[in-house]
């Protein structure tokens, strides 16, 4: 009987381990220290060179969609103006390459301020557009 109790306090904390990738909360039947996502990942970094070119942000629509905090539109200008890959967009800034691709589908939104703020640090957004609740510490 006292095996049991062990069993279900194992439990409890397992079930807020966390990816050391992305940070994401794992299942309890995920005995990786990373979450599917960023097990499937290429191990290595963005393509050589992948980046933002400065002049994308002087862009109107990129600085409207940032403005309404709409991120699948502004991953798609993204992406457009920058000849980047939905893959090297996940390496910059560590959301996987299907979370991104449902964002920019409409199909889910990005509403925790954590991926927001990786989001925007690993696209190397100008501060002068984030404004100050969307700034790193």
């Amino acid at each position: 009987m006292p095996t049991e109790g062990y069993g279900r306090a194992s439990s409890v904390i397992e079930r807020y381990r966390r990816c050391s990738r992305c940070g994401c909360r794992l299942s309890r039947y995920n005995r990786d220290a990373r979450c599917g996502g960023c097990h499937r990942a290429p191990a290595g970094l963005a393509s050589p060179g992948s980046r933002v070119p400065p002049e994308v942000w002087a862009e109107a629509d990129v600085q409207a969609a940032l403005a309404a905090r709409d991120f699948g539109k502004l991953c798609t200008l993204l992406r457009e103006r920058s000849d980047l890959r939905q893959e090297d967009v996940a390496a910059l800034t560590g959301l996987s390459q299907p979370f991104l691709s449902m964002l920019e589908a409409g199909v889910r939104r990005l509403t925790n301020i954590d991926k927001i703020v990786r989001l925007l640090e690993g696209l190397d957004v100008p501060d002068d557009l984030t404004g100050p609740m969307l700034r790193n510490p």
